[in-house]
């Protein structure tokens, strides 16, 4: 009986880090009075703590990737949503990560004689979705109102724009770790 190959293990953790040249962007600026008041059995996380008024700028970047050269002229599309009832916690601090036991009490490990928390770190910002079939990558990012607004402010100063991405690929996902909006190819760094 011949036997059976061993499947490698395709989980390995992999890291990219893309330049992107923007291209365009879109944006729009909301007010409106918050939807769960109006029908709160279909909240998915109903909150007593969000506000009445839910103020949202939304900004939709395109462009297209300079860097790696496997994925050179792929076209990524942002899209960045600024406000503060995002699904995910967005004022989450470091004792929100950090590991518990069984019993709920906070982990610690000794490193050179002192105690370090264990933390559990998100595996990003924000999924990274490639189109099927096509050359194409979205992304939708909840961030804060102030980084929309900064971002917006940066667009429009008229110069030449590329964003530098840290995407990490964590079994079939497809992570953003980090997103920055700069002056300069992070190609050329």
């Amino acid at each position: 009986m011949p036997q059976k190959k061993k499947r490698q293990n395709a989980s390995a953790d992999e890291h990219t880090f893309l330049a992107i040249r923007v291209d365009r962007y879109e944006v729009s600026v909301d007010a409106a009075i918050n939807y769960n008041l109006y029908s709160p059995e279909t909240a998915w996380d109903l909150d007593d703590g969000q506000p009445i008024y839910k103020f949202t700028t939304r900004l939709t970047v395109v462009g297209v990737a300079t860097y790696p050269p496997q994925q050179k002229d792929d076209t990524y599309e942002f899209t960045i949503y600024g406000n503060d009832l995002g699904p995910r916690n967005l004022h989450a601090t470091l004792k929100d990560v950090q590991a518990r036991d069984e019993h709920g009490s906070l982990r610690y490990r000794t490193y050179r004689g002192r105690q370090i928390p264990i933390y559990i770190p998100p595996k990003g910002i924000a999924f990274i979705d490639k189109v099927r079939g096509e050359r194409w990558w979205t992304a939708s990012l909840w961030v804060l109102p102030n980084f929309a607004s900064d971002l917006l402010v940066v667009l429009s100063s008229g110069r030449p724009m590329f964003l530098a991405v840290d995407a990490h690929k964590s079994e079939r996902s497809r992570w953003i770790r980090s997103l920055s909006l700069q002056t300069t190819d992070p190609a050329n760094e």
